[in-house]
């Protein structure tokens, strides 16, 4: 993937979905069980509720994205991907702006998430983007191994992004 150029940042939909899916399973080691299938994707990106971005690089390729969920003043981010060949230039960051931005212009006071609790990386940059943690569910995910791993709940305040 060319990431010589600036990513741009467009909305995402099922018609992007094989693009979606590419930097899916390229993202998510499939040792932890994270990935969705493709029917789980359509299905959330086909709910009237869900919105999603995409990061294009210069060749019209997708290299990362968003999936959001709205629910009354909440908002739920449900997937952030990057894909590795795009890593390391901060397009993580740029696409977790564009939800928090995405999620206030949906009326939300509060983005959350959940993070594997050995996600030190994902944990770094929900940090550094004004997250805090709020709760822990053990043995939340299912590694391939059956071995068990708890997710990390965070929330942030978008009061000072209105």
């Amino acid at each position: 993937m060319s990431t010589l150029a600036p990513q741009v940042i467009v909305p995402a939909d099922e018609r992007h979905l094989d693009a979606l899916m590419v930097v899916m399973t390229a993202s998510f080691d499939p040792a932890f069980g994270e990935a969705w299938s493709a029917l789980q994707l359509a299905g959330t990106l086909g709910l009237d509720s869900s919105f999603a971005r995409q990061s294009i690089d210069r060749d019209g390729r997708a290299t990362g994205f968003t999936l959001c969920r709205a629910a009354g003043p909440e908002v739920e981010l449900l997937l952030i991907a990057v894909h590795p060949a795009a890593r390391g230039e901060g397009l993580g960051r740029q696409l977790m702006d564009r939800a928090l931005n995405d999620a206030v212009q949906h009326g939300a006071s509060e983005l959350f998430l959940e993070v594997r609790e050995n996600n030190l990386p994902a944990q770094a940059l929900y940090q550094q983007s004004g997250f805090i943690p709020v709760g822990h569910r053990p043995d939340y995910y299912k590694g391939v191994s059956d071995e068990k791993f708890g997710a990390i709940t965070m929330r942030r305040l978008l009061a000072n992004l209105l």
